[in-house]
C-alpha cells in the first residue's frame, strides 16, 4: 500500500490528536492550539490564540513554560486551574523547547485531560519534544507539525486496519529497528503470540483496532516486543484520524516498563507492611488503653492547673492595682474639684447684674466692639500662665504701660488684662481709637462674659482627664480574657502609665521611644499584665525617683519592647532566680514573688521570650514578641 501524501499530513495529525497540543512563540504567546486542547479547556480559539503564558491563572504551568523558553524541558502531573473557563482539571503536561540555529524559537505544550481517569498508573505524562516551527510565514507550518511528529518523546504510528504506514524516530529507538523494518509490518509482528491475559495478540489487536475505527479512542496496556524479541510493557492510545479523506489510526506507544517494575515492588512492600501492621495493631491496642486512661488523668490535672494559674494572675493584677488606688483616687478628685470650682464661676456671672453687662455691650460702637471681640477671644481660651511670677511680671508691665498712656484705674484694669492672657505687645492695638474713660468698662465687660467660656473649657478638660483615668482603670481590670486581637504596645504602655501618674508625676522622668510599627497579636489583658508588672518593678526599684525608658524596635520578625530604669540593679547572686515562682526580694506583704514568673509564662504563650541585663545604675527587661503580620492565629 502506498504511503499517505505528506501535504497537510502533519497538520491533520496535530488537529486530530487526542492529546492537547499548543505552540508558543519565543515571546511566550500561543500561536497554535488543536481541537483537543480547546475541548479540554472549554474555550474558543479566539480566547486562546495570542494569550501570553504570563497571563495564565495557574502559576505552576506558567513557570514551566517560562523554563521552556529558557531551553529547559519539564513535566507536570496534577491539578490545573484553567484561565478562560475557570475549571480545575487533573492533567499531565509536557513542555518542550523548540530549537533552530538561533536557539530557542518557541515552546510546545502537550497535555492530556486525566480528570475522569481513576487509576494512577493511567496518569502518565504525554510528552512531545523538539518541535521545530517557523513563525514568520504560513508556508512553514507543515515544517512545524513535522518537527512535532518527529521529535515526540513517545513512539507514534500511522496505520490502516492492517499495517503501519508511518512512524517517528522514537519508534525506531523504542523497538530497536529501522523505519523500513516497521513500515508495512502489522502490530502483531511486534508483539508476542499471547498477551499476559491469555488472549492471542492478533485477536486482541483486531478488537482494539476495530473499536478505534468505530470512533471510540482506545487506551490500554500492551506487551510489545523489540526486533530482538525482548518484551517490554507499553501503554497504547489508538485514535481514528482522517488524512486526505482516508480514515487511518494514530497509535501512540509509551514504554511503561519502569512503572510496572515500580508497581510490583510496591505490591511486595505493601504485603510485608500489612503483615507488620497486623502484629503491631495488637500491641498498640493495649498501649492505647493505657494511654487513654493516663490522658484522662492528665486532662483533669491540666484543668485544675489552668484554674489555679488564672486565679494567681488575677491576684497579682489586683495586688498591683491595690498599690495604686490612692493615687488613682487623687487623679479623679482633682478634676472633680476643678469642675465644681468652674461651675461656681459660671453661676457667679449670672448672679451678677448680667442685664447691665448686655446693656454695656449694646452701647459700644463698631470700633469698640472690634476691640471687645479681640479681648473676649483671648479670654475664652486657657492663658499660657496662671498665678506665677511670670504672670505677676506681665501684670506689672501692663499697669505701667497703661499709666504712661494716662488710663485711670490701671491696677484693676491691668489685673483683668493679665488674667485674660493679654501681652504688653497687644496693648497698642487694643487702645487705639478707644476713649480712656470707656476702656476699663469695655475690658470688664469682655472679662465677665468671656469667663463663661473659660470656665466651660476648664470643665471640659477636667472631665476629659477624669474620664481618661477611669477608662484606663476599667481597661486594666475588665479586658477580654479570651479573645485574640491586634494590640498596639504604645497604647498599652500609656494605659499603665495613666494608672501610675499620681505616684510618678513629681519624681520620675519618663522617656518614650517606640517603633512606628508596634503591633502584635495576642490577649490584651495578659500583655497589659506584663507591662504593669515590669513598670511597677522599675518604679519600686528607683523608689519613684529617677528615670524610666520605654522603647520598642524591630529585629528580624520580632518586636522587642524594653523597660529600663536607673535604679541600683539586680544583685548578680540572685539574677538566675528572679523568674522562679514565689522568689522575691521585697519585704513581707509587698510582693508574692509571682510577678516575673507570670510575665514569663504569658510571653511564652505569645510565642515570645523575656530576658534582662542588670548592673548598678541600669536595669533593662526585654520582651520579644512576633510582629502581628507574622503570626497565624
Amino acid at each position: 500500500m502506498s504511503e499517505p501524501k505528506s501535504e497537510n499530513v502533519y497538520r491533520d495529525i496535530f488537529e486530530q490528536s487526542p492529546i492537547g497540543l499548543m505552540i508558543f512563540d519565543r515571546q511566550g504567546k500561543i500561536i497554535e492550539a488543536n481541537e483537543s486542547s480547546l475541548r479540554f479547556l472549554k474555550a474558543g480559539k479566539d480566547k486562546i490564540i495570542g494569550l501570553s503564558y504570563s497571563s495564565l491563572k495557574d502559576t505552576r504551568v506558567s513557570s514551566l513554560i517560562g523554563k521552556g523558553l529558557k531551553g529547559e524541558a519539564s513535566d507536570y502531573e496534577g491539578p490545573y486551574n484553567t484561565t478562560v473557563s475557570g475549571l480545575t482539571l487533573q492533567v499531565r503536561i509536557r513542555v518542550n523547547p523548540l530549537f533552530d540555529n538561533s536557539g530557542v524559537f518557541g515552546v510546545t505544550l502537550i497535555f492530556e485531560d486525566l480528570t475522569e481517569r481513576k487509576k494512577t498508573e493511567e496518569k502518565l505524562a504525554v510528552t512531545l519534544s523538539d518541535i521545530r516551527i517557523a513563525q514568520e510565514a504560513l508556508e512553514e507550518h507543515e515544517v512545524k507539525f513535522k518537527t512535532l511528529f518527529e521529535s515526540a518523546g513517545e513512539a507514534i504510528f500511522l496505520m490502516d486496519d492492517r499495517v503501519f504506514l508511518e512512524c517517528n524516530p522514537k519508534t525506531e529507538e523504542m523497538f530497536g529497528c529501522k523505519r523500513e523494518d516497521i513500515i508495512g509490518a502489522s502490530p502483531v509482528d511486534f508483539s508476542p503470540e499471547i498477551q499476559p491475559d491469555g488472549i492471542p495478540s492478533s485477536q486482541r489487536a483486531f478488537q482494539k483496532i476495530q473499536a478505534a475505527f468505530g470512533g471510540k479512542p482506545q487506551t490500554f496496556d500492551w506487551l510489545h516486543c523489540r526486533k530482538d524479541r525482548t518484551n517490554f510493557d507499553a501503554e497504547v492510545t489508538l485514535t481514528s484520524v482522517t488524512l486526505n479523506g482516508k480514515a487511518l489510526l494514530q497509535a501512540i506507544v509509551r514504554d511503561i516498563s519502569g512503572r510496572k517494575r515500580a508497581e510490583e515492588e510496591i505490591r511486595k512492600l505493601n504485603e510485608d507492611l500489612e503483615q507488620k501492621v497486623v502484629l503491631r495493631t495488637e500491641e498498640l491496642k493495649s498501649t492505647n488503653t493505657y494511654l487513654e486512661n493516663t490522658n484522662r488523668d492528665l486532662l483533669l490535672a491540666l484543668e485544675e492547673l489552668k484554674s489555679t494559674q488564672a486565679q494567681l494572675v488575677q491576684s497579682e493584677k489586683m495586688a498591683v492595682l491595690g498599690q495604686l488606688i490612692a493615687g488613682i483616687a487623687h487623679e479623679v478628685n482633682t478634676p472633680l474639684g476643678a469642675i465644681i470650682s468652674s461651675n461656681e464661676g459660671i453661676q457667679s456671672v449670672f448672679r451678677q447684674d448680667w442685664e447691665k453687662l448686655l446693656c454695656e455691650f449694646a452701647d459700644l460702637d463698631s470700633q469698640e466692639r472690634e476691640t471687645w471681640k479681640k479681648i473676649f477671644t483671648k479670654g475664652s481660651i486657657f492663658p499660657d500662665f496662671y498665678d506665677s511670677s511670670e504672670e505677676r511680671k506681665n501684670r506689672k508691665i501692663i499697669r505701667e504701660t497703661l499709666q504712661n498712656l494716662g488710663f485711670p484705674s490701671s491696677e484693676f484694669l491691668s489685673e483683668n488684662l493679665a488674667e485674660l492672657g493679654i501681652r504688653i505687645e497687644d496693648i497698642p492695638d487694643l487702645v487705639q481709637g478707644i476713649q480712656k474713660e470707656k476702656f476699663p468698662t469695655l475690658v470688664a465687660n469682655a472679662y465677665n462674659l468671656s469667663g463663661i467660656l473659660r470656665y466651660s473649657n476648664v470643665v471640659r478638660e477636667a472631665a476629659s482627664k477624669a474620664a481618661r483615668v477611669i477608662r484606663a482603670l476599667k481597661t486594666y481590670v475588665y479586658q477580654d480574657h479570651a479573645g485574640i486581637s491586634l494590640i498596639d504596645i504604645r497604647e498599652q504602655m500609656d494605659l499603665v502609665l495613666t494608672l501610675y501618674y499620681n505616684k510618678v508625676k513629681q519624681g520620675v522622668e519618663i522617656r518614650r521611644n517606640f517603633a512606628d510599627n508596634s503591633l502584635v497579636k495576642g490577649q490584651a489583658d495578659q500583655l497589659t499584665q506584663v507591662w504593669a508588672n515590669l513598670i511597677n518593678n522599675a518604679f519600686q526599684a528607683i523608689s519613684y525617683q529617677g528615670r524610666l525608658d520605654l522603647e520598642s524596635h524591630i529585629k528580624d520578625d520580632y518586636l522587642i519592647v524594653s523597660v529600663t530604669d536607673d535604679g541600683p540593679g539586680v544583685p548578680k547572686e540572685i539574677q538566675d532566680r528572679i523568674f522562679e515562682p514565689f522568689f522575691t526580694t521585697k519585704e513581707k506583704g509587698e510582693g508574692s514573688g509571682l510577678g516575673l514568673d507570670i510575665c514569663k509564662k504569658i510571653v511564652e504563650r505569645h510565642q515570645g521570650k523575656i530576658d534582662f541585663d542588670s548592673s548598678p545604675g541600669r536595669t533593662t527587661f526585654r520582651v520579644h514578641l512576633p510582629l502581628a503580620e507574622k503570626i497565624l492565629i
